[in-house]
């Protein structure tokens, strides 16, 4: 009779399978595509880690664990991605979803309620990507509704099952359009994520996601300032109520070159909130007018 794996035994044999290929998360990640291609949580591969897998399941899992050795994204894999508690349909026609970027809603949300605490809000959103942010924004708010514009209908397609799925469709409004031509009215926040990568610094990116990731959403340019430059200038048309905002994520070093910027169109920088590594990642400004 032969010998069958266990679950225990898979994990750990493919955790040092992706050690060897240079997988810094190595254990996490062999803990996710084992248990995706079992249907299993993490929790239930730790409670039945001495079950044995049958031939069928070892060829799913050597199959997921191929793809992760040559560095494609776990989200990628599995199709999902957990943001700010909640799983995300993610395809390699958008960002995955990283928790800087829960950073951003938790800001964005916060400065929403103290600000606008009786009142309905409108969100402005550039870049929809996953939908993770808007989404989010509209769940953790029932009077908040968001107009979100997308360059890719593929991102889009994606952005719009994810806000089905929560059941927030009717409150938000995705757009495939590479700008803000045809949005009416104004907003209590501009929202984004946006491109902020240097062309430049491509080769310098880990390989799951140069390789991997969609370029469209990582790249602004030869100094990364093209998309924040231009969401300064334009979105000063639409970040009009009293209290009103412009919320951003930026990279790193990029902190003294958007503050000149922001100024130049109209801005004050009114906070910049580190990330987990300390590095300067989300900026908050209003419109000047509006601080004078």
């Amino acid at each position: 009779m032969v010998e069958r794996l266990t679950v225990a035994e898979v994990v750990a044999r493919t955790t040092q399978y992706l050690m060897s290929k240079g997988i810094e998360t190595a254990r996490l990640d062999a803990e996710l595509l084992i248990g995706h291609a079992l249907g299993m949580s993490r929790l239930e591969l730790y409670l039945d880690r001495d079950r044995p897998l049958n031939e069928e399941e070892l060829v799913r899992a050597r199959e997921l664990v191929r793809r992760r050795a040559a560095h494609e994204p776990v989200a990628y894999i599995t199709g999902k991605k957990e943001f700010y508690g909640r799983d995300f349909e993610v395809t390699p026609a958008v960002l995955i979803p990283r928790p800087e970027t829960e950073l951003l809603v938790e800001h964005v949300a916060e400065q929403l309620l103290e600000r606008f605490p009786e009142e309905s809000v409108r969100v402005l959103e550039f870049g929809v990507g996953s939908g993770a942010i808007a989404v989010t924004l509209a769940l953790l708010r029932e009077d908040l509704t968001v107009v979100a514009t997308e360059i890719s209908s593929e991102a889009a397609s994606v952005a719009r099952r994810n806000a089905e799925r929560y059941n927030v469709a009717g409150r938000v409004d995705i757009r495939v359009q590479p700008d803000f031509s045809g949005i009416e009215g104004t907003f209590h926040a501009l929202v984004s994520n946006p491109p902020y990568i240097a062309e430049s610094e491509a080769t310098s990116l880990p390989p799951d996601v140069c390789r991997y990731e969609p370029p469209l959403a990582l790249y602004a340019g030869v100094d990364g300032m093209r998309w924040i430059e231009w969401l300064l200038a334009e979105g000063r048309h639409f970040v009009c109520h009293e209290g009103g905002f412009l919320a951003m994520e930026i990279g790193f070093g990029m902190t003294a070159r958007v503050r000149e910027a922001a100024r130049q169109c109209g801005w004050e920088i009114e906070a910049v909130q580190p990330d987990y590594a300390g590095i300067d990642r989300i900026i908050r400004c209003v419109p000047l007018s509006k601080t004078a």
